[in-house]
C-alpha cells in the first residue's frame, strides 16, 4: 500500500502541473521518440519529485549534513542567468549521472533496506532524463562536450554530505528552470495575443469597408 501511495501521489502531482499548464502557453509537443513534452509541465514535476528525493534521503541520512563546499558549478544559476538550450540540456545530463550516484550509494552501500528512498531517487533520475531529452527538443542546440560524470567522495559523511547538497542544488536549479520557462511562455502568450489583436481588428475593417458590418 505505501508504494502505491506514492505512485498515486507522483500521479496526482502529473495531472496538477499538467492542468495547470493548459493555461500556461503552448500545447504540449512531441519529441522524436513520439513522448509528449510538455517542458514546463514536466520541469515542474522533475522538481517535485526531486524535492520528495531531498525529504526522503535527509530522513534516511540525517537532517543537518551541512553543504559540500566544492558546490556543483554545473548547477549554479542565479535570478539573471538566461536560458540557454546546450547550456541547460549539459545542467541536466550532469544532473541526472549525479543522481544515478546517489541512488546507486543509497541502494547499494547506506541505506540498502530503504526501499522507498530509492524509488524516489529512481522516479527523480527517470523523469531528468526525460527532462533532457525534453529540453533538447524545445530548446534546440546540442550539450558540448557532455559533462563528465560528478565524482562523489569516499568517506560517509562525505558522500551523505555531497548527496544531500546535490538534491538541494538540484531542485534549486529546477525552480530557476521552472521560472525562467514561465517568463518564456508569458512572452509568447504575449505576442499571441498581439498578433491576434492585430487579426481581429483587421477583419473587422475588412468587414466594415465590405459592407457586412452595417
Amino acid at each position: 500500500m505505501k508504494y502505491r501511495a506514492g505512485f498515486l501521489t507522483v500521479a496526482c502531482a502529473w495531472m496538477v502541473v499538467v492542468i495547470q499548464s493548459l493555461d500556461a502557453g503552448p500545447a504540449p509537443q512531441k519529441h522524436a521518440a513520439g513522448v509528449l513534452c510538455n517542458l514546463k509541465a514536466l520541469t515542474a514535476l522533475t522538481r517535485y519529485l526531486v524535492d520528495e528525493s531531498l525529504k526522503g534521503f535527509d530522513n534516511a541520512n540525517g537532517e543537518h549534513l551541512g553543504t559540500w563546499s566544492p558546490g556543483f558549478p554545473e548547477l549554479e544559476v542565479h535570478q539573471h542567468s538566461t536560458l540557454d538550450g546546450p547550456k541547460v540540456q549539459c545542467s541536466l545530463l550532469f544532473m541526472a549521472q549525479g543522481l544515478k550516484k546517489v541512488l546507486e550509494d543509497q541502494r547499494d552501500n547506506l541505506n540498502p533496506n530503504d526501499v522507498s528512498l530509492h524509488e524516489e531517487l529512481k522516479y527523480a533520475f527517470s523523469k531528468v532524463n526525460m527532462l533532457a531529452v525534453c529540453a533538447k527538443h524545445i530548446l534546440s542546440g546540442e550539450c558540448s562536450p557532455k559533462p563528465p560524470p560528478p565524482k562523489m567522495p569516499k568517506h560517509v559523511f562525505g558522500k551523505k554530505q555531497w548527496s544531500h547538497t546535490l538534491l538541494k542544488t538540484a531542485w534549486v536549479y529546477l525552480d530557476w528552470l521552472e521560472r525562467k520557462l514561465g517568463v518564456q511562455t508569458s512572452k509568447i502568450k504575449g505576442k499571441n495575443k498581439i498578433k491576434r489583436k492585430s487579426s481581429e481588428a483587421t477583419l473587422q475593417k475588412y468587414l466594415e469597408g465590405s459592407g457586412y458590418l452595417l
